[in-house]
């Protein structure tokens, strides 16, 4: 199931003035990407790539965010993986420079859904399950990136995001669900996409796992905050 479909992609810079409250917050303009595109049920939506250059623990960091933009009823999500030195985003500039008019696609599958006013992104490796996960709205896109530049951490990856979630299924499930057989007896590490499929049941949320062998198969329930309630092995896997 691919998370999002791609209407044809646009490369666009902002064209708002900042209004970062903070003088010590900016973004680099240089770096603004964003393309439009369509969840399965048609809604329209914006997908943004910026880098936001603030302070942290007094030295200058710069954080790689990520977005979606619902505009008209303005639900927001944003998240990032942290801060970069000065050198360190300098090098992974040097290495991944910016192409124009690439795709906003990430380079992994994962399924993206907004109910009920909630943004919630789904994606796993093997017995680990992350949501980045959003009900903020803002009535204007600059109102939205001006919350991030004072809030960026709340949204970034890992147990420390607000805005973030993590659940570890290897308690409930065991490691062999989530490694081949044929590498029994084989030290190598093996990882693998384990997500098929995810949606909202009335208020919680359901996920369909594959274990590492077919036709292994585990449905995980969660609450409307995105903690683990149940965890059950398809038949199949008895």
């Amino acid at each position: 199931m691919s998370r999002w479909h791609t209407l044809p992609l646009v490369l666009l810079l902002t064209a708002w003035p900042l209004s970062v409250q903070s003088s010590k917050a900016w973004y680099l303009r240089d770096a603004d990407h964003m393309c439009r595109a369509t969840l399965a049920d048609g809604t329209d939506y914006e997908v943004w790539e910026r880098v936001l250059v603030t302070e942290w623990e007094g030295r200058p960091v710069y954080v790689k965010v990520q977005a979606y933009y619902r505009p008209r009823s303005g639900e927001f999500l944003s998240w990032n993986t942290g801060g970069l030195s000065e050198h360190g985003y300098a090098s992974d500039r040097k290495e991944n420079p910016p192409k124009p008019g690439a795709s906003c696609e990430l380079p992994y599958h994962h399924i993206l859904l907004l109910k009920d006013g909630e943004w919630a992104d789904f994606w796993a490796s093997d017995g680990r399950v992350g949501i980045f996960h959003c009900n903020l709205k803002f009535e204007t896109r600059e109102k939205a990136w001006s919350y991030v530049a004072k809030h960026w951490q709340d949204g970034r990856e890992g147990q420390s995001g607000k805005w973030v979630a993590e659940i570890l299924l290897y308690p409930q499930l065991g490691h062999d669900f989530f490694r081949p057989r044929r590498l029994e007896f084989d030290a190598r590490p093996y990882t693998y996409d384990s997500l098929i499929t995810a949606k909202k049941v009335d208020s919680n949320w359901k996920l369909e796992i594959k274990g590492a062998d077919e036709p292994n198969r585990a449905t995980v329930l969660l609450d409307g905050n995105f903690k683990l309630l149940e965890v059950t092995k398809n038949p199949a896997t008895h």
